[in-house]
């Protein structure tokens, strides 16, 4: 049966009543939640939006009054829980210090941020928030304020969402609704106890003739236990920010906590169509898919200006075997079972031609196609950018069979660091056998256990990934069991951490190099038929004895031939070509068993990249003590886990050094000497007579007390 609703209809009571076969179709319109549908154990069920708009907000009306300066306020009810306010369309900005720049990371943020003298300013902060970078900037760490201590400091609850510790960044933090921080045009802040709602209007608008409205509801459809469900042509729009009304759980070992929630949550359903949708400033998620969930896909939808991630895809961690965290890092394995334990977990998911763009505007641990705890996962066609970590993030090697391709991923890890446009974690049962280890070590051991979660081959094949910081396919923390074929990385490359069974073969990398770090014994990765044009095609960080990767007919253009040293790639018909070499495009494709392939990637009607000048990290060269010195780059970011580019890098040390003497060794970062922070290489030549020394090594601090100098 058809049932026809308009904007006069109530949705929660004709959901109630939809019977199986139905047909929900829409008039065209804003229809407003305050609270989700639920559509629950329904089959063959369409929705049919025709246009329609379902937005979180209320509007919100009453008499404006002057309140100060260019400050009107407005009565409403109390305990609202507004996250999100738009006047005549427009979103505004929740009172804010510093004042919102949409071009920086947090839209602004300032060292002063916290310091005494701006605290002291707020009567009340125990309404604020702290939204801030992790101390390493590893996505997001974000806090509540409960108010003052009697020493006038502030006291902070964290939210918990970062798997990776709460310490956030000293420098890149900011602070929102307080009071006293309402002073700039289209700021707002709400007082939930009262009910007063204080807006600066934009020039030029008439606040007591604008719509007004605030976003209250979160989650719009909570989709459960049903079969055969379509959803078709809704533009779902303008729910509740979700950073600070979310329960956080960390995710395995990655660096992720998620809130298992959506502006269209999926839980134990199957076959379930989302398709012609459209998702814009959405507070938080825009779609879960929670646990046992299959045949799920969403298509043709548009993704833009959303507070969180795109598409998240996550099962139970029960599921996972022999469940390692943080927290409890298991270095012996109990169950030697390959697979899933349990079967609540998603399967078979489909996102296909669809657009992404500027996600993650409050949470930096997201991503607009996330997955952990899943199986054959396809990301296919998409265009992704502007976005401040990964386009398309894998949290672990549970349980793999995904297949990424012909997506065009660009302008990512934007406001982030150590990271990709692709990023994959393969922290999975074998990651700690023989103790926790950030170097590589004890391959011979792991090795047989590489593939008991990791069960099915990941495949990303024909991608284009293109940007200036991080690496393209970053295959981090023991990522195992991937074929990497036919992707086109420009200004970013690929990077093998630790990890076994990777198979790298005919990709062309443009502006930068092939990462190899801490690459275990036994590792059986293999790399071929790819050609590599940079200045530096190669970085290779900790390569432990044993290892047996394969390295065949790939060519290495416009190189520095000295970068080309390693055994691996000059012993093993690999073609090298320096920058200078007239024949450097004497051999054909042919010869070096490259296929060539399209380049068209994305959604064709989408944006594409600028894929010129892409920026590097300054080469700052300095020779002393017997040591060569560089300014640390993307690759040895990464390697040493910096929380920046700061510091000098250890590229060679001779035996004789003193700096050897006192414990300094090649691939170490020198953080500080005398309690001085080095800041570049140069930095260690002004140090004088050297008396403690601490360094960065294997993702560890070490401090060394000099011998001499």
């Amino acid at each position: 049966m058809d049932i026809f609703v308009d904007t006069n209809s109530n949705l929660t009571d004709i959901f109630d009543s939809v019977k199986d076969g139905d047909s929900v179709c829409f008039d065209k319109g804003v229809y407003r939640l305050e609270t989700p549908i639920t559509v629950s154990g329904k089959k063959n069920i369409k929705i049919i939006g025709n246009g329609a708009e379902v937005t979180g907000c209320r509007v919100i009306e009453g008499e404006w009054e002057k309140h100060d300066g260019n400050v009107f306020v407005l009565k409403t009810d109390r305990g609202l829980d507004i996250q999100q306010l738009f006047v005549n369309g427009k979103k505004y900005v929740m009172a804010r210090y510093p004042n919102e720049d949409p071009e920086e990371i947090l839209g602004g943020y300032s060292a002063d941020t916290l310091s005494p003298e701006r605290i002291s300013r707020w009567k009340d902060p125990s309404t604020g928030y702290i939204r801030a970078l992790h101390g390493s900037e590893w996505g997001g760490n974000d806090y509540f304020i409960d108010g003052k201590n009697a020493d006038g400091s502030l006291s902070l609850r964290w939210v918990g969402d970062n798997n990776r510790g709460s310490d956030f960044h000293s420098e890149k933090v900011m602070v929102e609704n307080i009071f006293e921080e309402l002073d700039s045009e289209k700021e707002w802040f709400y007082d939930k106890e009262n009910g007063y709602l204080y807006v600066i209007p934009e020039q030029g608008t008439n606040i007591a003739c604008a719509t007004v409205e605030g976003a209250v509801c979160g989650e719009l459809f909570r989709i459960s236990e049903c079969e055969n469900i379509e959803f078709s042509d809704i533009l779902f729009k303008s729910t509740k920010r979700m950073l600070f009304c979310s329960k956080y759980e960390k995710i395995t070992r990655s660096d992720w906590a998620v809130a298992r929630n959506g502006a269209i949550y999926i839980n134990k359903s199957k076959n379930v169509r989302i398709s012609n949708c459209g998702f814009t400033e959405i507070g938080g998620n825009c779609i879960f898919i929670d646990g046992k969930n299959s045949d799920i896909a969403v298509s043709r939808c548009d993704f833009t200006y959303c507070g969180a991630s795109g598409v998240c895809i996550f099962g139970n961690q029960e599921c996972v075997r022999d469940l390692s965290t943080w927290e409890n890092h298991k270095t012996v394995i109990s169950d030697y079972e390959p697979g899933p334990q349990k079967d609540d977990f998603p399967k078979d998911i489909i996102v296909k031609d669809c657009y992404f763009y500027y996600l993650g505007i409050y949470e930096k641990q997201t991503s607009p196609v996330t997955m952990s705890v899943c199986s054959r996962v396809s990301v296919d066609g998409c265009t992704i950018h502007h976005v401040p970590r990964a386009g398309i993030n894998i949290c672990d090697g549970s349980f793999g069979g995904h297949r990424i391709q012909n997506n065009l991923v660009f302008d990512t890890v934007r406001e982030t660091g150590d990271h990709g446009p692709f990023n994959s974690w393969g922290r999975d049962r074998f990651w700690s056998l023989g103790g926790l280890d950030g170097s590589g070590k004890d391959g011979e051991i792991k090795r047989h256990y590489a593939t008991l979660d990791a069960v099915e081959t990941t495949v990303i094949y024909h991608n284009m990934f293109c940007g200036s910081r991080g690496f393209g396919i970053d295959l981090d923390d023991g990522s195992s069991n991937y074929l990497i074929e036919k992707n086109y990385c420009v200004g970013v490359g690929i990077k093998l951490r630790e990890g076994f069974l990777r198979t790298v073969r005919n990709n062309f990398i443009s502006g930068a190099p092939l990462d190899l770090h801490c690459t275990f014994a036994e590792n059986d990765d293999v790399i071929e038929n790819n050609i590599i044009v940079s200045e530096s095609p190669l970085s290779i960080y900790a390569q432990n004895e044993g290892f047996t990767t394969k390295a065949v007919n790939n060519l290495f253009a416009g190189a520095d031939l000295s970068v080309l040293s390693d055994r691996l790639f000059k012993d093993n018909k690999n073609y090298v070509c320096a920058a200078d070499d007239g024949n450097m495009l004497s051999l054909s494709p042919k010869e070096i068993f490259f296929e060539p392939f399209s380049l068209e990637f994305g959604r064709k009607d989408k944006p594409k990249p600028n894929i010129a000048n892409r920026q590097k990290i300054k080469d700052d060269t300095v020779e002393t003590e017997g040591m060569v010195l560089t300014l640390p780059d993307e690759s040895v970011r990464s390697m040493a886990g910096l929380s920046g580019f700061e510091g000098a890098y250890v590229k060679t040390i001779l035996p004789q050094s003193p700096y050897y003497g006192s414990g300094v060794r090649q691939n170490d970062v020198i953080l500080e000497i005398n309690g001085k922070k080095i800041l570049s290489p140069n930095d260690v030549t002004e140090c004088g007579t050297v008396k403690t020394i601490s360094v960065s090594r294997a993702q560890k601090i070490l401090e060394f007390t000099a011998i001499g100098n």
